[in-house]
């Protein structure tokens, strides 16, 4: 119904009227066309049943005398109908006495119902008709009629004729259709054509004229005309508050656009920066009047930093063609000459597809830039601060273990010291003295005199006992090279890490963990902290700092020994194991079974500053994280909660650089 829907309404008069007589034409000729084929097939049958009994009649004498010559002659006449198509007399045995046409009969009329004379098969009406003489049954006729051409021809006739009353009634119907819509479609497309000047020129002062007719068009335009007047008082009083709030809005923007931090502007969408609106905010930002970028063509390229001008006017002209928002700092030099670093947001406005303007914003970040600035150096110098820290524990370990180390030393000389004060070497020199004073004589002492016969196994018990105080004081001394080669080997090992930091090299993982726990040794042994490592010996080498891996390893060793100290049972494991958790980490794992981390702890372990410790300044995990990530790697912590222990977890990069690499 859409398309009837939208055609005028001088159409669908005449459609409508076309339709009605259509439909009184066909529920008109439809019964009577129906009638007409119900007449013509009952006449065909009984023209044909009165045929066939005059034909009957005519064979009865000879079949009687039995005569088939004469038989056929009457047969022969009915090939002046030309609807028929065969004639068959047969005899009541079933034998054929005589025929027109070509058929079998018994197979053609077989198709005629028991008890029926007559049937349609096929366009053709098969009859059958007995032939009786005195009520004696001599005979049968069949007849064979094309029904389908008469037919035919009848329907061609009755078409012709339906055909020609359409048409003659579409003529009348069009004709009275033009006379009588003058009085109703004229009015309403009068209406029509006013409606669309008035929506099309927005003119309210269009009239149209009511005094046409006094019916419901009448009425309607006279309703029309009141309307338009109406809704013209209404537009101009709507026009009136829609140019005051416009008025207002325009007040409002432009307050808004003034009060903002920053410069408001509007260029036209070419590759260069062509205003067509800079807000007030110029002259108080950067000094220059809003009127100087607007009347300038190249002002602002002219103002832009001559580091900053290539890549800032790429980005633009790049935004522009996109069509994306965009955000990019550069510098522009102010009135005064100094430089401004500002911020510029863009956004294309687009139109079909096509973009008309750019708009946007230019910030001040000059002050955000100092401001980051000094947040950068602030960083640097906490990093280095946290670096000192790092190294300061690195220097505590190694003190705490040269300490240890020094408390055996003064052990053992504190033992040799005694040993020299209780020494027998004073006996030695009573049985010598002896002998210088009794040198002039000493067979007669050593043999006449009780201490001179005493004397000589007084010596040997004496030597006995210089010999084993010689050996126990070798001992000692022995133990003190020892020691002292140890502290040797501690600082050398300290000196050759401070000469590496700040260089990659290609290590084994390993090496690094060994060389840490040869710097905690004696710590561990002190505190009877159990050491199990599980290092392996085909793991890829890494490429780290080794100086920053020794901070963060001792201070994961330091961390745990602490835990472990606070841990009230006296079973003490520390697990060390150096594993390649994937073709590019090799990770090292630190796990005790102390005091655990909290669940609310091991959130922010890793922050700066933070600490358990009474006496910890929270340096250590913070600065091993960021040296674990500048390395390439990280630092993680795992805990089940208080009491359970810990897992540190330290990954660095498999060495795929060149060594010695600045870093």
């Amino acid at each position: 119904m859409k398309p009837f829907r939208d055609i005028s309404i001088d159409k669908k008069l005449m459609v409508m009227a076309l339709f009605k007589c259509g439909m009184v034409l066909l529920v008109s000729i439809t019964p009577l066309f129906i009638f007409q084929i119900w007449n013509f097939r009952t006449t065909f049958e009984r023209d044909t049943a009165v045929l066939a009994a005059i034909i009957g009649g005519n064979s009865t004498a000879a079949i009687t005398f039995n005569d088939p010559q004469s038989a056929k002659e009457v047969i022969r006449s009915l090939q002046v109908k030309p609807n028929v198509r065969g004639a068959y007399l047969l005899l009541p045995d079933g034998s054929l006495f005589a025929q027109l046409g070509e058929n079998d009969p018994a197979t053609l009329f077989s198709e005629i119902p028991s008890g029926a004379n007559s049937c349609f098969k096929d366009g053709q009406l098969l009859f059958r008709q007995p032939v009786n003489l005195d009520h004696k049954h001599i005979g049968t006729l069949y007849l064979q009629l094309d029904y389908k051409n008469t037919f035919n021809k009848l329907l061609e006739f009755y078409g012709l004729l339906v055909l020609a009353v359409v048409v003659i009634s579409i003529a009348l119907s069009l004709f009275l259709n033009k006379i009588l819509r003058r009085s109703i479609t004229d009015p309403v497309q009068t209406l029509a054509a006013a409606a669309k000047r008035i929506g099309r020129n927005q003119d309210y002062s269009i009239r149209v004229d009511a005094r046409q007719c006094e019916d419901e068009i009448g009425q309607l335009t006279q309703e029309f005309n009141q309307m338009v007047e109406h809704i013209g008082m209404q537009e101009k009083i709507l026009q009136e508050n829609r140019e005051k709030e416009l008025n207002e809005s325009r007040e409002k923007l432009s307050s808004l656009i003034h009060s903002i931090d920053g410069i408001v502007w509007e260029c036209r969408p070419h590759g260069s920066y062509e205003f067509t609106f800079a807000s007030t905010q110029m002259e108080r930002i950067l000094g220059y009047p809003p009127k100087d970028c607007l009347k300038t063509p190249g002002f602002w390229e002219e103002k832009i930093h001559p580091e900053d001008a290539a890549q800032t006017l790429q980005t633009y002209r790049d935004m522009v063609e996109s069509g994306q928002s965009y955000t990019q700092e550069y510098r522009v030099q102010a009135a005064d000459e100094h430089w401004v670093w500002i911020r510029e947001s863009g956004r294309i406005m687009t139109e079909n597809g096509k973009a008309t303007a750019v708009v946007g914003i230019y910030q001040d970040v000059s002050e955000q830039k100092k401001a980051a600035e000094q947040v950068e150096k602030l960083n640097q110098k906490l990093f280095e601060a946290s670096r000192y820290a790092g190294m300061a524990e690195v220097a505590t370990g190694v003190l705490h273990n040269v300490g240890n180390v020094l408390n055996s030393v003064s052990v053992s000389a504190t033992l040799v010291n005694e040993q020299m004060r209780r020494s027998k070497s004073i006996n030695l020199r009573r049985g010598l003295d002896l002998l210088r004073e009794n040198n002039n004589h000493l067979a007669e002492f050593l043999t006449a005199d009780p201490k001179g016969r005493l004397l000589p196994d007084y010596l040997c018990r004496v030597g006995d006992e210089l010999a084993t105080e010689q050996a126990q004081t070798i001992e000692e001394m022995t133990s003190v090279g020892q020691h002292i080669e140890h502290i040797k080997e501690i600082v050398a090992m300290q000196q050759s890490y401070a000469r590496v930091s700040g260089a990659l090299e290609i290590i084994s993982s390993t090496d690094l963990v060994e060389d840490a726990l040869r710097m905690n040794t004696g710590a561990f042994k002190r505190h009877q902290i159990q050491i199990t490592c599980q290092l392996g010996d085909a793991l890829p080498r890494v490429c780290v700092d080794r100086h920053k891996v020794l901070q963060i390893l001792i201070n994961l060793f330091r961390n745990a020994k602490y835990a472990l100290d606070a841990k009230p049972s006296a079973d003490k494991q520390l697990t060390i194991q150096t594993v390649q958790t994937n073709p590019d980490i090799v990770s090292i794992i630190v796990r005790d079974n102390g005091i655990g981390i909290p669940p609310e702890n091991l959130i922010k372990i890793f922050n700066h500053g933070f600490t358990t410790k009474r006496d910890g300044h929270g340096f250590g995990l913070h600065s091993g994280a960021n040296a674990a990530k500048e390395m390439g790697g990280s630092l993680t912590a795992e805990s089940n909660g208080p009491g359970l222990g810990a897992t540190f977890t330290l990954e660095l990069p498999v060495a795929k650089i060149k060594p010695n690499a600045s870093y």
